[in-house]
């Protein structure tokens, strides 16, 4: 469904009027007073929604007066022509299917909203993505979707941009300091849900590998998610346990998962992110003990980065964020705050299970 705001309803409002007046020149429209108590809207919206209609040739502004009609029917041009905002998308990297299927999102709804996205990234460099935030600013770039990297600085820039109100999306990572839209999937529920799902699949040894809690709010999210479920569903938490990194080297994972299983035999089942070098470092730790996935220990992994060949042989379960709504929603808040009434937003998505134990393969 369309989340977009009062600017578009307000242009459409007052098209259908001058249509149905056939045209008719010095025919009087409805005051910015009137317009904001019908839509609820700004009188930023209703300005940009009559201006929109003077660049088209179509009504004529009278100081004092108001807004009248022209008559003029052939200067009408296509708003898509008239209202094409250049976005900026600034993100760590895109290998991966979760950022791919954001930016599948993002650019479906640019290409309906009249917005082009201008992808950057930052390959986890924070001093890079600072420099993408300062650049949006200084260029004709309307305004930012960020996905932030995890660090535990907030950016300077990204703060003097909300004290001056300029339109930010933040996807996945919360900042209390920071006037922006925020889009991500409700991380804590994600969580619960999963240590649930567990449950019902009988496994009582958990292991959730995660990073440090100070690098995103999603992280800690998590954290607080997995702990309720122990205790909601287990009734302990003995039932679990956490691994946390302090990097995620991939030959620093393996070391210490390896030396955690050798401890903690009992484990049947580990959590950890969708990033594809963990993973394979998870699977090397498992392999290096002779134990199998799926068969000895069960993986739970954030988002789907297998190949078919992988999903048969590993059979993990997904914790599957929906990545292109993620993007959609956050491209829609980001035209909101550039054509609406700069009110920002908090959505949180729920995230699904999928167990592809017992999916077939054709």
């Amino acid at each position: 469904m369309d989340t977009v705001r009062p600017y578009k309803q307000i242009l459409q409002f007052l098209t259908e009027i001058i249509e149905q007046a056939d045209y008719t020149p010095n025919y009087k429209l409805p005051s910015e007073r009137m317009l904001a108590i019908k839509f609820k809207a700004s009188r930023r919206s209703i300005r940009m929604a009559y201006d929109n209609l003077i660049a088209q040739g179509l009504v004529l502004k009278i100081h004092g007066k108001g807004h009248f009609t022209t008559g003029n029917r052939n200067k009408r041009v296509d708003d898509a022509h008239l209202h094409i905002k250049k976005i900026y998308f600034v993100v760590p990297e895109i290998s991966t299917a979760f950022p791919r299927n954001i930016l599948n999102g993002i650019t479906d709804f640019c290409d309906k909203h009249t917005m082009d996205v201008s992808i950057k990234i930052s390959k986890g460099n924070f001093a890079k993505e600072e420099r993408y935030i300062s650049s949006a600013y200084l260029s004709d770039a309307k305004g930012i979707i960020l996905f932030p990297i995890d660090n535990d600085s907030v950016s300077e820039n990204l703060l003097k941009l909300s004290a001056s109100r300029y339109p930010v999306s933040i996807i996945d990572r919360y900042f209390k300091n920071v006037n922006s839209s925020f889009i991500s999937t409700d991380h804590y529920a994600a969580m619960l849900n999963a240590v649930r799902f567990l449950k019902t699949k009988k496994h009582k040894h958990i292991l959730y590998i995660s990073p440090q809690i100070s690098l995103a709010t999603s992280v800690e999210e998590r954290l607080n998610g997995y702990y309720d479920g122990l205790d909601k569903y287990y009734n302990s938490r003995e039932n679990g346990d956490v691994l946390i990194m302090n990097t995620f080297n991939p030959t620093e994972v393996k070391k210490e998962l390896t030396a955690y299983l050798k401890a903690h035999p009992q484990t049947d089942v580990i959590i950890t992110t969708g990033l594809r070098p963990t993973t394979d470092a998870v699977i090397a730790a498992v392999n290096s003990l002779k134990l199998s996935i799926s068969k000895d220990v069960k993986l739970m992994v954030f988002d789907n980065d297998f190949s078919t060949t992988e999903l048969m042989l590993f059979r993990p379960y997904v914790i599957s964020q929906d990545a292109y709504q993620i993007g959609y929603k956050s491209a829609a808040a980001l035209y909101n705050q550039i054509f609406g009434d700069l009110r920002t937003e908090n959505v949180r998505l729920p995230a699904t299970i999928i167990d592809f134990s017992k999916k077939r393969f054709s």
